[in-house]
Protein backbone atom coordinates (compact mmCIF):
# COMPACT_ATOMS: atom_id res chain seq x y z
CA UNK A 1 0.00 0.00 0.00
CA UNK A 2 1.47 3.31 -0.88
CA UNK A 3 1.10 6.31 1.36
CA UNK A 4 1.20 10.35 1.12
CA UNK A 5 2.54 11.43 4.10
CA UNK A 6 2.17 14.84 4.94
CA UNK A 7 5.22 16.77 6.86
CA UNK A 8 3.49 18.77 10.17
CA UNK A 9 6.54 18.76 12.42
CA UNK A 10 7.52 19.24 16.23
CA UNK A 11 10.09 21.02 17.62
CA UNK A 12 9.43 18.83 20.62
CA UNK A 13 12.41 15.98 19.86
CA UNK A 14 16.22 15.94 20.24
CA UNK A 15 18.59 15.73 17.28
CA UNK A 16 19.71 11.77 16.88
CA UNK A 17 19.66 9.30 19.04
CA UNK A 18 22.50 9.20 21.25
CA UNK A 19 24.09 6.37 19.50
CA UNK A 20 20.65 4.00 19.01
CA UNK A 21 18.52 3.00 16.25
CA UNK A 22 15.69 2.24 15.88
CA UNK A 23 14.82 -1.30 17.11
CA UNK A 24 11.20 -1.39 17.84
CA UNK A 25 8.08 0.35 17.06
CA UNK A 26 5.57 2.06 19.52
CA UNK A 27 1.76 2.04 19.24
CA UNK A 28 0.21 5.00 21.15
CA UNK A 29 -4.05 6.02 21.04
CA UNK A 30 -4.54 9.92 20.55
CA UNK A 31 -6.79 9.99 23.04
CA UNK A 32 -8.24 13.06 20.49
CA UNK A 33 -8.30 13.70 16.91
CA UNK A 34 -5.70 13.94 14.13
CA UNK A 35 -5.77 18.08 14.35
CA UNK A 36 -5.34 18.47 17.85
CA UNK A 37 -2.64 15.86 17.95
CA UNK A 38 -0.78 18.46 14.79
CA UNK A 39 -1.74 21.58 16.92
CA UNK A 40 -0.12 19.98 20.98
CA UNK A 41 2.83 18.42 19.05
CA UNK A 42 3.41 22.03 17.59
CA UNK A 43 3.67 23.63 21.22
CA UNK A 44 7.12 23.59 22.47
CA UNK A 45 5.33 24.04 25.81
CA UNK A 46 3.36 20.52 25.42
CA UNK A 47 6.76 18.60 25.68
CA UNK A 48 5.96 15.57 23.68
CA UNK A 49 5.71 14.56 20.25
CA UNK A 50 5.31 11.07 17.80
CA UNK A 51 7.31 10.40 14.57
CA UNK A 52 4.03 9.91 13.14
CA UNK A 53 0.26 10.37 13.81
CA UNK A 54 -2.29 8.54 11.46
CA UNK A 55 -6.06 9.64 10.89
CA UNK A 56 -9.12 7.05 11.01
CA UNK A 57 -9.62 7.91 7.57
CA UNK A 58 -5.87 6.58 6.73
CA UNK A 59 -4.02 9.87 6.33
CA UNK A 60 -0.57 10.19 7.56
CA UNK A 61 1.30 12.92 9.29
CA UNK A 62 4.65 12.86 10.01
CA UNK A 63 6.18 15.16 13.39
CA UNK A 64 9.73 13.97 13.88
CA UNK A 65 12.51 12.40 11.57
CA UNK A 66 13.03 9.04 12.22
CA UNK A 67 16.83 9.52 12.51
CA UNK A 68 15.77 11.83 15.47
CA UNK A 69 14.62 11.08 18.86
CA UNK A 70 11.13 11.71 19.19
CA UNK A 71 9.27 12.09 23.00
CA UNK A 72 6.32 9.57 23.10
CA UNK A 73 7.36 6.80 25.49
CA UNK A 74 10.74 8.42 27.54
CA UNK A 75 8.63 7.52 30.81
CA UNK A 76 9.09 3.99 32.57
CA UNK A 77 6.62 2.29 35.06
CA UNK A 78 6.77 -1.88 35.58
CA UNK A 79 7.31 -2.69 31.91
CA UNK A 80 6.29 -5.80 30.40
CA UNK A 81 8.36 -5.27 27.24
CA UNK A 82 11.16 -8.00 27.46
CA UNK A 83 13.61 -6.32 24.92
CA UNK A 84 13.46 -3.03 27.01
CA UNK A 85 17.06 -2.13 27.77
CA UNK A 86 18.07 -0.71 31.36
CA UNK A 87 19.54 2.44 31.78
CA UNK A 88 18.21 3.87 28.83
CA UNK A 89 15.21 6.07 27.33
CA UNK A 90 12.95 4.25 25.57
CA UNK A 91 12.73 7.13 23.30
CA UNK A 92 16.50 6.71 22.03
CA UNK A 93 15.50 3.29 20.69
CA UNK A 94 11.99 3.07 19.56
CA UNK A 95 9.91 4.67 16.73
CA UNK A 96 6.02 6.07 18.25
CA UNK A 97 3.28 6.13 15.78
CA UNK A 98 0.35 7.80 17.34
CA UNK A 99 -3.35 6.90 16.13
CA UNK A 100 -6.77 8.92 16.29
CA UNK A 101 -9.45 8.11 18.48
CA UNK A 102 -9.58 6.80 21.85
CA UNK A 103 -8.83 3.88 24.20
CA UNK A 104 -12.53 2.32 23.43
CA UNK A 105 -12.71 3.51 19.98
CA UNK A 106 -12.69 1.01 17.40
CA UNK A 107 -9.89 1.39 14.54
CA UNK A 108 -11.64 1.66 10.65
CA UNK A 109 -10.27 -0.56 8.37
CA UNK A 110 -8.48 2.46 6.93
CA UNK A 111 -6.16 2.97 9.81
CA UNK A 112 -5.37 -0.38 10.42
CA UNK A 113 -4.52 -0.56 6.62
CA UNK A 114 -2.37 2.62 7.01
CA UNK A 115 -0.61 1.67 10.13
CA UNK A 116 0.10 -1.53 8.29
CA UNK A 117 2.29 -0.12 5.77
CA UNK A 118 3.44 2.90 7.53
CA UNK A 119 5.06 -0.21 10.16
CA UNK A 120 6.22 -2.14 7.17
CA UNK A 121 8.27 0.27 5.85
CA UNK A 122 9.94 1.92 9.06
CA UNK A 123 10.87 -2.39 9.59
CA UNK A 124 12.35 -2.35 6.54
CA UNK A 125 14.18 0.73 7.19
CA UNK A 126 15.87 -0.36 9.44
CA UNK A 127 15.68 -4.08 9.62
CA UNK A 128 13.24 -4.24 12.56
CA UNK A 129 11.44 -8.15 12.63
CA UNK A 130 8.32 -7.95 12.57
CA UNK A 131 6.54 -9.75 15.37
CA UNK A 132 5.16 -8.75 19.12
CA UNK A 133 8.29 -8.16 20.54
CA UNK A 134 9.61 -5.38 17.87
CA UNK A 135 5.61 -4.06 17.49
CA UNK A 136 4.20 -2.86 21.46
CA UNK A 137 1.50 -1.07 22.80
CA UNK A 138 2.59 2.06 24.82
CA UNK A 139 1.07 0.28 28.05
CA UNK A 140 3.82 -2.12 27.80
CA UNK A 141 6.54 0.49 28.97
CA UNK A 142 4.54 2.48 30.93
CA UNK A 143 2.16 0.07 33.16
CA UNK A 144 -0.14 3.29 33.91
CA UNK A 145 -1.16 3.99 30.32
CA UNK A 146 -3.73 1.66 28.95
CA UNK A 147 -2.58 3.03 25.56
CA UNK A 148 -3.06 1.84 22.95
CA UNK A 149 -6.54 1.31 24.66
CA UNK A 150 -8.01 -2.81 24.42
CA UNK A 151 -10.42 -2.38 21.33
CA UNK A 152 -6.87 -2.35 18.86
CA UNK A 153 -5.18 -5.87 18.65
CA UNK A 154 -1.94 -5.74 17.90
CA UNK A 155 -1.70 -9.37 17.00
CA UNK A 156 -3.96 -8.31 13.93
CA UNK A 157 -1.69 -5.09 13.40
CA UNK A 158 1.34 -7.15 13.18
CA UNK A 159 -0.15 -10.15 10.80
CA UNK A 160 -1.27 -7.15 8.29
CA UNK A 161 2.26 -5.37 9.07
CA UNK A 162 3.86 -8.89 7.98
CA UNK A 163 1.39 -9.23 4.69
CA UNK A 164 2.76 -5.97 3.57
CA UNK A 165 6.16 -6.93 3.60
CA UNK A 166 5.45 -10.11 1.76
CA UNK A 167 3.13 -8.29 -0.92
CA UNK A 168 5.89 -7.46 -3.91
CA UNK A 169 3.41 -4.68 -5.19
CA UNK A 170 5.81 -2.81 -2.57
CA UNK A 171 8.97 -3.21 -4.24
CA UNK A 172 10.04 -1.42 -7.31
CA UNK A 173 12.00 -3.75 -9.95
CA UNK A 174 14.68 -3.32 -11.98
CA UNK A 175 14.85 -6.16 -14.95
CA UNK A 176 18.64 -6.88 -15.71
CA UNK A 177 20.21 -9.98 -16.23
CA UNK A 178 23.10 -11.00 -14.74
CA UNK A 179 25.21 -12.95 -12.19
CA UNK A 180 26.83 -12.50 -9.35
CA UNK A 181 28.73 -14.82 -6.37
CA UNK A 182 28.53 -14.94 -2.96
CA UNK A 183 30.43 -13.63 0.08
CA UNK A 184 29.76 -16.09 2.16
CA UNK A 185 26.30 -18.00 3.42
CA UNK A 186 23.39 -16.38 1.58
CA UNK A 187 20.04 -17.00 2.00
CA UNK A 188 17.37 -17.47 -0.66
CA UNK A 189 13.72 -15.50 0.35
CA UNK A 190 10.33 -16.72 -1.02
CA UNK A 191 9.12 -14.66 -3.53
CA UNK A 192 9.98 -10.96 -1.55
CA UNK A 193 13.19 -9.24 -0.42
CA UNK A 194 12.59 -9.60 3.16
CA UNK A 195 14.05 -12.01 5.97
CA UNK A 196 10.41 -11.79 6.89
CA UNK A 197 10.43 -14.26 3.52
CA UNK A 198 10.51 -18.09 3.78
CA UNK A 199 13.97 -19.23 3.84
CA UNK A 200 14.00 -21.88 0.60
CA UNK A 201 17.75 -22.57 0.73
CA UNK A 202 20.73 -21.38 2.27
CA UNK A 203 24.22 -21.31 -0.20
CA UNK A 204 27.62 -21.42 0.35
CA UNK A 205 30.64 -18.44 -0.18
CA UNK A 206 31.43 -18.66 -4.06
CA UNK A 207 28.36 -19.64 -5.06
CA UNK A 208 27.15 -18.18 -8.80
CA UNK A 209 23.73 -17.32 -8.85
CA UNK A 210 21.96 -16.24 -11.54
CA UNK A 211 19.72 -13.03 -11.54
CA UNK A 212 16.88 -11.26 -13.93
CA UNK A 213 16.48 -7.91 -12.02
CA UNK A 214 16.62 -6.51 -8.26
CA UNK A 215 14.70 -4.20 -5.94
CA UNK A 216 16.76 -0.81 -3.71
CA UNK A 217 13.70 -0.86 -1.82
CA UNK A 218 13.88 -4.59 -0.04
CA UNK A 219 14.48 -4.77 3.54
CA UNK A 220 17.51 -2.68 4.83
CA UNK A 221 20.85 -4.80 6.02
CA UNK A 222 23.98 -3.85 7.10
CA UNK A 223 22.50 -0.22 5.17
CA UNK A 224 22.16 -1.87 1.76
CA UNK A 225 18.41 -2.16 0.88
CA UNK A 226 19.22 -3.92 -2.59
CA UNK A 227 18.03 -7.54 -3.56
CA UNK A 228 18.84 -9.40 -6.44
CA UNK A 229 15.37 -11.78 -8.06
CA UNK A 230 16.17 -15.02 -9.88
CA UNK A 231 13.90 -16.28 -12.72
CA UNK A 232 11.58 -18.25 -9.96
CA UNK A 233 10.62 -14.96 -8.59
CA UNK A 234 12.96 -15.37 -5.38
CA UNK A 235 15.33 -12.94 -3.41
CA UNK A 236 19.01 -12.56 -2.28
CA UNK A 237 20.32 -9.78 -0.87
CA UNK A 238 23.08 -8.14 -2.50
CA UNK A 239 24.94 -7.15 0.20
CA UNK A 240 25.82 -10.90 0.67
CA UNK A 241 27.58 -10.60 -3.10
CA UNK A 242 30.32 -9.41 -4.74
CA UNK A 243 28.01 -6.82 -6.67
CA UNK A 244 26.79 -5.29 -3.42
CA UNK A 245 25.25 -2.06 -5.77
CA UNK A 246 23.52 -4.01 -8.83
CA UNK A 247 24.53 -2.02 -11.83
CA UNK A 248 28.00 -0.77 -11.03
Amino acid sequence: MALNIKWIGSPNKTKGRGGFSPEAVVVHIMEGTLAGTDSWFKKTASKVSAHYGIGRDGVVHQYVLETDTAFHAGRRLNPTWELIKDGVNPNRYTIGIEHEGNDSSAWPQAMYEASAALIRGICARWSIPIDRDHIIGHREIYEAKTCPGGVVSLDKLVKMVRAEALDTANYNFIPHVGKTKTLGKLNIRKEAPTATAKKLKTVNAGTELAYIGWTSNGQTVGGNSHWYKDKDGNYFWAGGTEHPTPGM
